[in-house]
């Protein structure tokens, strides 16, 4: 990790400053169980401002594409990732309003004078990645077996007993 992905997330929203880089694979140390070796780079981009009610802002947007085990066939799928994220700076956690008050239902992250951006950016990444991902059937290494495995018309176990008694 370098200097430049540590950050004073108030200097760099008081600035309006920008960075931007490219992540890859071997520097995702969370996401990497989830993600397979044909994971391609990832580019992202944080800016930083003050809107115009005074607030502190972090943008974060991240594109790419990430590969996942398909949970059927366990063979890699490529997943587009297009994040664009928006956070409100907050000087600690009493200042986050609860789920009601927060009618826009807004991100907030607590400012910090050492903000590791590349742990923002795994977060997001990890986020945005499905639950159990999974190809179409008609994609899928195992679509025969899957519509073998499909449960039995029970209509046709009464049509064989009907045969059965006659």
């Amino acid at each position: 990790m370098t200097a430049q992905h540590i950050i004073n997330s108030i200097e760099f929203t008081r600035k309006s400053l920008e960075i931007r880089d490219t992540i890859a694979l071997s520097e995702l140390q969370r996401a990497k169980d989830a993600l397979t070796s044909d994971t391609e780079s990832l580019d992202w981009r944080l800016t930083g401002e003050i809107d115009v009610g005074g607030k502190a802002r972090l943008h974060l947007t991240l594109t790419g594409k990430v590969g996942v085990p398909c949970q059927r066939c366990l063979e890699p799928m490529m997943i587009a990732l297009n994040i664009s994220s928006e956070f409100f700076l907050v000087k600690d956690e009493s200042e986050i309003p609860s789920e009601e008050e927060d009618i826009d239902d807004h991100d907030y992250i607590i400012a910090d004078a050492e903000m590791n951006v590349l742990q923002l950016v795994e977060d997001e990444i990890l986020l945005a990645l499905p639950f159990a991902p999974k190809h179409e059937i008609k994609d899928c290494a195992v679509k025969a077996e899957v519509s073998e495995l499909k449960a039995p018309n029970s209509f046709a176990v009464l049509r064989d007993l009907k045969v059965v008694k006659s």
